[in-house]
């Protein structure tokens, strides 16, 4: 999948994750670039006091909740199945 289409897969899956966890306004949502050693490594998106971080490399979501503490990380993979599902 292009680097585009798979964003938009991730975006589109973060924002949902982050309706269900009770976040009502996506509008505030802020996304991030990363860049680590000078080279892309992911993105990190927040909206409220909700955060999720997509590692390139790894190809895992990771989703923290209000408290900040970890709460689950997904496979880029299942996010990509269920989209073409």
């Amino acid at each position: 999948m292009q680097h585009a289409k798979l964003l938009e897969s991730v975006r589109q899956h973060v924002r949902r994750t982050f309706t269900a966890q009770g976040v009502t306004d996506l509008d505030d949502c802020c996304e991030t670039i990363l860049i680590r050693d000078g080279f892309y490594c992911g993105r990190r998106f927040t909206c409220d006091s909700h955060r999720a971080i997509w590692f390139v490399e790894e190809r895992l979501i990771k989703f923290y909740g209000e408290d900040g503490e970890f709460m689950y990380s997904q496979p880029i993979d299942e996010i990509c199945d269920s989209a073409v599902a």
